[in-house]
């Protein structure tokens, strides 16, 4: 079974299904891989719009924390890193069609979208804090860039849960809706981009917002910091005394 499953709905907008449902869709090597992969062949193909949902019960559940556990080397920053480069170098315009949950790195990775949208009922965490690992996905920067410092701050100390409701309020997300009118609503949305909106205002438009942000800093950064917490996890088992 395809771990990503791309629909194209029209010439000129494709659907991106993260397609584990057994695992809330978890995040594994094989889907992070394969997501810069068609995002970048949607904009080789000119795509105007990129929807990505998930199959089943939530969007995603986050990194695939079994499979990292079973990996000498744990979890790869690295291939999180990627989909943030993609998603922002894509052209055109991408948007989040959430429900049920986004959890950890998943919440980040939407955090590059263009738009976002909810069903009503969603839970959104960062449960990184919990789990001890860094934040990616240039999360360092985009979270308070779009709720701002001290609710950024929050969410990632507190590990909090997050309504659809207070995603909303906070501007986390773009709107919520009930779950069953949630995809037309997002498709008439995608529909209105392509018929009604200007492609090379889009394009521009959207670079010159992304330009503002020092990504690839972010990027890197965070790639250290996630070497530095590897590197104290190891120090603390080297300090066990197991008897």
């Amino acid at each position: 079974m395809a771990h990503l499953v791309r629909n194209e709905l029209d010439e000129e907008i494709v659907e991106l299904v993260l397609n584990r449902p057994e695992s809330l869709n978890a995040l594994n090597k094989e889907l992070l891989r394969e997501i810069p992969e068609a995002v970048r062949r949607a904009d080789s193909n000119d795509r105007k719009v990129i929807i990505f949902r998930g199959a089943g019960d939530a969007f995603t559940a986050g990194a695939d924390l079994e499979e990292a556990t079973q990996d000498d080397e744990g979890e790869d920053v690295s291939l999180f890193q990627e989909l943030t480069r993609a998603v922002l170098e894509f052209d055109g315009i991408v948007i989040g069609q959430l429900h049920g949950y986004a959890i950890g790195g998943g919440l980040e990775f939407t955090l590059s979208f263009d738009l976002r949208y909810a069903a009503e009922g969603t839970t959104f965490k960062l449960t990184e804090s919990e789990i001890g690992v860094t934040i990616s996905n240039a999360s360092t920067l985009l979270l308070p860039a779009t709720v701002g410092l001290g609710t950024a701050k929050d969410l990632v100390f507190t590990s909090r849960e997050v309504s659809a409701t207070e995603a909303d309020d906070i501007g986390l997300v773009t709107g919520v809706y009930e779950e069953a009118a949630l995809q037309e609503q997002v498709r008439d949305v995608a529909r209105d981009i392509v018929e009604n909106k200007s492609t090379a205002a889009l394009k521009l438009n959207k670079r010159g917002i992304n330009r503002q942000f020092a990504v690839e800093n972010a990027l890197e950064y965070e790639r250290l910091l996630g070497l530095e917490m590897k590197a104290s996890r190891a120090d603390d088992e080297d300090d066990i005394d197991w008897g």
